[in-house]
């Protein structure tokens, strides 16, 4: 997964994708996956994938009056930056508009704006693109969320991303393909005290909004299955979290969940081994890039538990991902396919196949329709989605949070169970 920026490293942990190979200390080998897809075989490819019904007989180019989507990002800036997720959404347009014909023969164009950072960036973004009039905005990660709060004023849908905002899982025009931090922190308290019957369980976590409120909902399950919880927070700013592992660790757990990313990931590895702990430790998928469990070392990130949002280690590999991955291999401009670029991806693909399913005009009013009246319907590289509000309580924006985990064994993860129900979990608990 993509290594996320420091001051957003609490915030960021629903960077959660593993490729199917589920090497995390190759970097680019996933691209080894996608031989099968080289050259014209691309569309062949793409018929064995999630989006199988919208490909055509043959290459086609989209040529006529272009379909204007908006996308809403943090980019070029020292509290973050996060390009891969525009990179990726620019690498599926040129695919659906090469090969794919565009919808009905018009080519999708998305325009990026950024952020910087602020609130009132992210009102300015909502705000261009209520005048442009757009039929709906892609999400990549927005830290303030107003811009949601600009579009759904004006009924226009915000579409996937990295939902980290309490708009983006909240927001009646919201609609998500991730379980975010609270899917995260869902599972991990579910399967270290139902699988792993750990009695008592430790949650570090930055001390950041929607962070606090996920490590929260853990604190909620753990105790509904009979067993004490401990939460430590540590400032979302903060380089060094030792003082908080070591707080948590003087409690004995039997278990302990980290809810960092980038550089709290290297930094939860380094305090557990300093400590000495043999206990189970959970971290988000953000924590598995290539970049950082290569820095860590096999010693210190063995047998680490990580969340991702799809099937790990498929033997065949998981036919959208061998696409994703050929799609960035063509299209993406050297953009690595192991990284949080697979959850903008799956936004674009999930949004295309909605606007081909689509009878008469592309409107917001058409999207919002179509997405809340979808049930179990495939979602690309991810679980089947339902956009109801109802999947996960109180967060009516999440269609699919359910999650999978994945243990690390000398650099390479492997799966553990199958998906988990999170929202269910969080219900009854």
């Amino acid at each position: 997964m993509v290594a996320c920026a420091t001051l957003t490293a609490g915030v960021l942990s629903s960077c959660s994708e593993a490729e199917p190979e589920a090497k995390t200390g190759i970097g680019k080998s996933t691209t080894a996956a996608a031989d099968a897809c080289d050259g014209a075989a691309l569309l062949a490819c793409a018929r064995r994938s999630t989006i199988g019904d919208q490909v055509p007989d043959k290459a086609t180019k989209a040529t006529g009056e272009p379909i204007e989507l908006g996308m809403i990002n943090q980019e070029n800036t020292a509290a973050g930056s996060y390009p891969e997720l525009s990179q990726a959404v620019m690498a599926a347009t040129e695919f659906i508009n090469d090969e794919l014909g565009g919808v009905d023969g018009r080519p999708i164009e998305v325009d990026v704006c950024n952020t910087e950072f602020s609130a009132e960036g992210s009102t300015s973004c909502g705000q261009k693109y209520v005048e442009a009039k757009v039929p709906a905005v892609l999400g990549g990660i927005d830290v303030f969320g107003n811009g949601i709060e600009t579009l759904a004023d004006n009924g226009i849908p915000y579409i996937g991303g990295i939902p980290i905002s309490f708009q983006s899982v909240r927001s009646p025009n919201s609609f998500q393909w991730s379980g975010g931090t609270w899917g995260a922190a869902v599972a991990f308290s579910w399967y270290a005290t139902e699988e792993l019957d750990a009695e008592k369980v430790s949650i570090v976590y930055g001390d950041f909004g929607s962070i606090k409120d996920s490590a929260e909902d853990a604190e909620a399950v753990i105790e509904a299955h009979g067993a004490e919880a401990q939460l430590v927070p540590y400032p979302i700013m903060a380089t060094d979290i030792s003082s908080a592992l070591n707080a948590a660790a003087a409690s004995k757990p039997d278990a302990m969940l980290i809810l960092a990313a980038d550089a709290g990931c290297k930094a939860g590895f380094d305090g557990v081994a300093a400590l000495g702990l043999d206990i189970d430790t959970f971290y988000v998928g953000a924590c598995a890039a290539p970049s950082i469990t290569n820095e860590a070392g096999t010693e210190k990130t063995d047998g680490a538990i990580f969340n991702v949002e799809g099937p790990v280690g498929r033997k065949p590999p998981n036919p959208d991902f061998v696409l994703y991955s050929a799609v960035i291999e063509k299209y993406g401009d050297g953009l690595d396919p192991v990284g949080a670029g697979t959850v903008s991806f799956r936004s674009l693909m999930n949004l295309y196949v909605v606007l081909d399913e689509l009878d008469g005009d592309i409107t917001p009013e058409a999207i919002t329709a179509a997405l809340q009246a979808k049930v179990d319907a495939p979602s690309f590289s991810g679980h089947p989605y339902t956009c109801d509000g109802e999947q996960y309580p109180g967060l009516p924006a999440m269609c699919s949070p359910q999650q999978i985990l994945a243990q690390m064994d000398d650099g390479t993860l492997s799966q553990l169970g199958d998906w988990i129900d999170v929202g269910t979990i969080a219900a009854d608990s």
